[in-house]
């Protein structure tokens, strides 16, 4: 019988970065899930990086100076992951490994971390035509199932990338405040969707985990073929060899992720970039650290 992919992904983050992983999970108050909860607490004067959301608007105008509501967090957290099955995440990612299966590891330790806290994870996958959505819940089985349902969505026969439907299905999902964890590929999301992800975080928490793309052009003296999936052709060695292709395209996704990462910045939205798989579950607990650190100083 084939081992579970929860369990696959459990034993990677206890065996290899057990001591690390366990300092983001102590504890129900630890800030690693932190978002608005329900219950009142007191006010704070608002700091760069604060939701414009939380502004208490009365308090302000009393006070002269911008105060913001603080909330006593959910005994339960609500998580969303957010995975883009699309073809593109079948393919390969820059270190030599899937980029589906560095996606299911991603997902997967969040599915770890949550449930070591009690919290209830969902999923939002899919495309308008066939839609993937599971209800927040921490069952082993209920994990296993988000996990598979990633795995046997991302083929190379998925529609193309939409990143903007799968924010605005984020978005629907529920009105309770969640964190939002977007997995997806170095071009996503796209600087055309600001809109909507300017929208989704004024809702929820969110954090996006970029998976980098393999370099055809780095594949020229390789005998095997090296297929576009979003648009199925061969790259021809003559285009994987010119150092001319190798320039343009190189300006070109050094232009792309430079623009990515400045829309991220300015909405505050936590994010990465991972090689695949054999780096995610570092870049992830590096990321998160990060995250905990901006949270505990605010």
């Amino acid at each position: 019988m084939a081992t579970s992919l929860l369990t696959r992904v459990k034993a990677r983050v206890d065996l290899h970065t057990s001591s690390r992983a366990r300092g983001l999970i102590q504890g129900r108050g630890r800030s690693l899930f932190k978002g608005a909860g329900e219950d009142f607490d007191d006010l704070k004067y608002y700091q760069p990086g604060d939701k414009i959301s939380e502004i208490d608007w009365k308090a302000t105008a009393r006070s002269g100076e911008p105060l913001i509501r603080r909330f006593n967090e959910e005994r339960v957290r609500h998580l969303s992951i957010v995975a883009d099955t699309s073809s593109a995440m079948a393919a390969t990612a820059a270190d030599g490994t899937s980029k589906r299966d560095a996606m299911i590891l991603a997902a997967g330790m969040i599915c770890f971390l949550a449930q070591k806290n009690g919290d209830l994870v969902g999923l939002v996958a899919g495309r308008d035509s066939r839609p993937v959505q599971l209800p927040s819940r921490s069952s082993d089985g209920h994990l296993e199932l988000l996990l598979r349902s990633v795995q046997q969505a991302t083929t190379t026969a998925a529609p193309a990338a939409d990143s903007s439907w799968l924010l605005e299905r984020a978005f629907r999902v529920t009105s309770r405040s969640t964190l939002m964890t977007i997995i997806t590929d170095e071009a996503h999301p796209s600087v055309e969707d600001f809109g909507l992800l300017r929208r989704l975080t004024t809702r929820h928490d969110v954090i996006v985990i970029r998976i980098a793309d393999a370099d055809p052009l780095q594949s020229g003296e390789l005998e095997h073929d090296v297929v576009d999936v979003n648009a199925p052709r061969e790259v021809g060695a003559m285009a994987r060899s010119s150092k001319r292709v190798a320039r343009d395209a190189a300006a070109y996704r050094r232009a792309r992720r430079d623009g990515i990462t400045e829309m991220l910045d300015r909405l505050h939205v936590s994010h990465m970039v991972t090689s695949g798989e054999t780096t995610v579950v570092e870049d992830m607990i590096a990321m998160l650290r990060a995250r905990e650190y901006r949270h505990a100083r605010a």
